[in-house]
């Protein structure tokens, strides 16, 4: 018998073997239990977390001949036939190549014959978006009002593109992706099984890799088992997974914590010469700052992680800072903006790379001891600016942010000022600056608003501009607002 690859020979064939989507699973298993299954079911979620899967487990399951409590035995004629996808009763369509009016005409008239063997007649419509209009129109009234003996079973990644007339004759049903944990667990048993050795590591890359997606993750593992001739090891899989690009950007993004513009050309040029895209390296920096910042701030080894990469932001955490990652977050999500709107890629990926290494003559930092410990923390102003320059004088209608965040940079609170400036003047009334921030911008405001931040909007504002007492922040909902 030929080789059945692992995503279709692990495919769950059971409730309790779908994997991360423990609501849907419960909600099934207790309708069938109850004796409430719906004419219309509507599986909606990404690609590969088992919403094909779940439709032939509930086609088996209300016709199975010797149910296992909720759960299909598998081994009656139907259950095995359903299995195979020989069943006369269990109708999968496809609805990218089927999505014609025409195609819907002919399983409108189908509908009408009774199930030959089964109890239920079961018609499972994949990518069932991709029907056309008048398609969606044609499958309305049967949808509504099948006969009693059949049950429709549709299932999407784009729920968006569905009509609301569709989706209100269904019960919905939303799939997730699958958990870190949970994927993980179930591919180190399905090559426990499979007795197929694997590096702990290489198998965290893979699980990462798959974005959630079990089918994903289990065509990976197919084909690094073949290239390795029958086992899982971190040096193939980091190869054929891309990571050997990635370790040039690792070593790019350490030259840029310690400080070393004299090794930026070398290591740019390196990236060149091996062909590495300049977006798919600024993605990767700015995943490594946000990783370093979670381990500066947590102090914990994150399980997502290989044991090589939590050793790599250990090491990074030790010489950098909150204030200094804010900051390069900054560099680095322009550098990705720019790089979508012009050409000439390097030249723009050297300055940022260049500023990014530099950073620290952009932001004052001093290195201070903390409990034998050493951290890089702002230098906070010494003096009010009222005692080193004269107030500017400001009304509501002339005052401009840049001002307030040219204020911020004086008295050295860089990483305030810059995500300040996303935000907006509202108004001054009675000697209050309200700055307003939109929905979208709510990562920012939720930085600037932090007990500590609004302390120093306090301090360094008032100091700098007459008429103003005090400082505080909103967010508004209207997406309209000068953001």
């Amino acid at each position: 018998m030929s080789y059945v690859a692992l995503a279709r020979k692990l495919r769950p064939q059971n409730f309790d073997e779908l994997s991360g989507q423990e609501f849907v699973v419960t909600t099934l298993k207790n309708s069938i239990e109850m004796g409430r299954v719906a004419h219309a079911y509507l599986f909606t979620g990404p690609r590969g977390v088992g919403k094909t899967s779940a439709a032939r487990i509930l086609a088996k399951a209300v016709n199975c001949l010797d149910p296992q409590g909720t759960n299909p035995c598998n081994k009656c004629d139907n259950c095995t036939e359903i299995t195979d996808g020989t069943s006369m009763d269990v109708v999968e369509v496809d609805g990218a190549s089927n999505r014609g009016i025409d195609e819907i005409r002919e399983l409108r008239e189908a509908v009408r014959f009774l199930p030959i063997k089964c109890k239920y007649k079961v018609y499972i419509i994949d990518e069932v978006h991709m029907l056309t209009e008048h398609a969606f129109n044609a499958l309305l009234k049967t949808l509504e009002e099948p006969p009693d003996y059949v049950m429709f079973i549709l299932a999407t990644t784009d729920a968006q593109r569905l009509p609301a007339t569709i989706i209100s004759r269904c019960q919905k049903y939303d799939f997730n992706k699958i958990p870190f944990d949970i994927m993980y667990d179930a591919l180190a048993g399905a090559l426990d099984s499979e007795e197929i050795t694997y590096d702990k590591d290489a198998l965290n890359l893979v699980v990462r890799n798959s974005d959630g997606c079990m089918r994903d993750s289990l065509s990976l593992l197919d084909q690094i088992i073949a290239f390795t001739g029958g086992k899982l090891d971190e040096q193939s899989t980091s190869f054929l997974l891309g990571f050997s690009e990635k370790s040039l950007v690792d070593n790019l993004f350490a030259h840029i914590i310690k400080e070393e513009p004299d090794k930026i050309p070398s290591a740019i040029e390196e990236l060149s010469a091996k062909g590495v895209n300049f977006t798919f390296a600024a993605e990767t920096i700015i995943g490594h700052t946000r990783n370093l910042l979670m381990q500066l701030m947590t102090g914990k080894d994150s399980k997502e992680l290989t044991s090589k990469e939590n050793e790599y932001y250990k090491d990074l955490a030790k010489i950098s800072s909150e204030h200094k990652l804010y900051a390069l977050f900054q560099v680095f999500q322009k550098l990705l903006n720019d790089l979508k709107f012009f050409n000439f890629e390097q030249y723009i990926f050297e300055f940022a790379m260049y500023k990014a290494t530099n950073i620290a003559s952009v932001i004052s930092t001093k290195t201070i001891s903390t409990g034998g410990t050493s951290t890089s923390k702002p230098i906070t102003a010494k003096k009010p600016m009222a005692e080193t320059s004269s107030k500017q004088t400001l009304s509501s209608t002339d005052m401009e942010m840049q001002s307030i965040v040219s204020a911020l940079e004086k008295a050295e609170h860089a990483s305030i000022s810059s995500m300040l400036g996303h935000g907006y003047i509202v108004h001054i009334t009675d000697g209050t600056l309200t700055i307003g921030f939109s929905a979208e911008k709510k990562f920012y405001f939720d930085f600037v608003n932090r007990a500590q931040n609004i302390q120093i909007l306090n301090q360094v504002i008032p100091a700098a501009f007459d008429k103003i007492q005090n400082v505080k922040t909103i967010l508004e909902q209207d997406t309209k607002k000068k953001a």
